[in-house]
């Protein structure tokens, strides 16, 4: 059964420009066991822009982060691996590699945190090294 959740997104970025970062909190859901959940929300970046994002972990291990709307991109997150990933914008799509350090998931039924260490490449070149860092509560309204 889905039940309401605060869903709290800090997500920062290192380029060679300089360190740059958002945080965004949201209403969405959590599904799942420890191990194995789902979370997810809808986002909304400003000027209309919109988009629902579905996050998967399985065995704690790996992030698969889906994420439709007006910016969409379907993005694995899984340590030690590379993965080539799709990214869309209303500029255009583009092919990332994504390189996971780490992932580190405290996802329990009442909630908790969900980190993700990873660089961001596009034809070989290091684009950024980034840190998402989403925490998981009970939603009181």
């Amino acid at each position: 059964m889905k039940k309401e959740r605060v869903i709290r997104i800090r997500d920062l970025q290192n380029t060679p420009e300089g360190e740059d970062g958002m945080e965004t909190t949201a209403y969405g859901y959590l599904k799942g066991s420890e191990d194995d959940y789902t979370l997810g929300y809808e986002e909304d970046f400003g000027d209309g822009m919109k988009s629902k994002t579905k996050i998967t972990v399985t065995d704690q291990k790996c992030a698969s982060i889906m994420r439709v709307g007006d910016i969409s991109s379907e993005i694995t997150v899984e340590a030690g691996k590379r993965h080539s990933c799709r990214y869309s914008t209303p500029y255009g799509d583009m092919m990332i590699g994504i390189y996971a350090q780490d992932v580190f998931s405290s996802i329990g039924p009442r909630g908790g945190q969900l980190e993700l260490n990873y660089t961001v490449d596009c034809n070989g070149s290091l684009i950024a090294r980034k840190q998402m860092v989403i925490d998981v509560s009970d939603a009181i309204r």
